[in-house]
């Protein structure tokens, strides 16, 4: 009876296309349909057909334009948070900030391309390392580097849907402190405390991020459905409280 139950968790165990159809490379229209309509089946694909370049390019394109639209309220956000710090020495404050202010649209343009490029294929790839250490090493699966940042770049397609919703509401209230998390909930002015910041980790396209992940990843190691999301969701917890301990060293 357990085996038949956990057959029944198992992400594509009795739903797996036949390996003739597993082996024909989706059309790009159907990939950016099919990772928000129907996860599995994509993930089903992908598991054969690994690919990542055209999630990363829309990606970082959208990284790149959410940048520099809110270029006003990101620069007041900096200066802000360098006013706050705590751990900065107030003469390089007057320093810092007058470069921010100084900052031409051409700078702030080429920081923004740089910064999305590097910063984004960066995250990726470790995040992607992360899952095949676990993945294979912990866990005892089998899987590719390739296959695993394919599984991570294109659960973060849900970025570009996270980014336009948040370049609206940014421009919508000119500021760059607008949430789509439980930290809605709270006073904005306790932004700094841990408890905030533990809500803000509770957000409705991290979530989302979250099951995509969680879905690839049983589906690409086989695993079952509830080992894949006990997996992936204890490292999102782990992350955010590392996140949130090392970030509180420097505010």
């Amino acid at each position: 009876m357990s085996e038949e139950l956990q057959e029944q968790n198992s992400f594509d165990q009795n739903k797996e296309p036949a390996e003739a159809e597993q082996s024909v490379k989706l059309p790009i229209s159907q990939q950016l349909v099919k990772i928000f309509t129907d996860p599995v089946t994509f993930f089903q694909n992908l598991r054969e057909n690994p690919t990542w370049l055209l999630p990363l390019i829309l990606i970082i394109l959208m990284s790149i334009i959410f940048t520099s639209v809110t270029k006003d309220q990101m620069l007041e956000f900096r200066k802000q948070m360098i006013y706050d710090s705590e751990k900065i020495p107030e003469e390089l404050k007057d320093q810092s900030i007058e470069q921010i202010e100084n900052m031409s649209p051409g700078a702030y343009f080429t920081q923004a391309v740089i910064g999305s490029f590097i910063g984004v294929g960066l995250i990726y790839v470790i995040g992607a390392g992360f899952l095949l250490l676990i993945g294979n090493f912990f866990l005892g699966g089998q899987a590719t580097f390739k296959q695993m940042f394919a599984l991570f770049t294109w659960a973060n397609m849900v970025s570009i849907v996270e980014m336009l919703v948040k370049m609206i509401l940014v421009l919508q209230k000119n500021s760059m402190e607008v949430y789509t998390s439980l930290a809605l909930f709270m006073d904005p002015a306790k932004s700094k405390t841990f408890i905030f910041q533990l809500l803000n980790a509770i957000d409705v396209f991290t979530i989302w991020k979250v099951i995509l992940l969680a879905i690839g990843f049983g589906i690409i190691y086989r695993f079952s459905a509830k080992k894949s999301y006990i997996t992936v969701i204890s490292i999102y917890v782990v992350y955010v409280l590392l996140s949130i301990g090392i970030g509180r060293l420097f505010v």
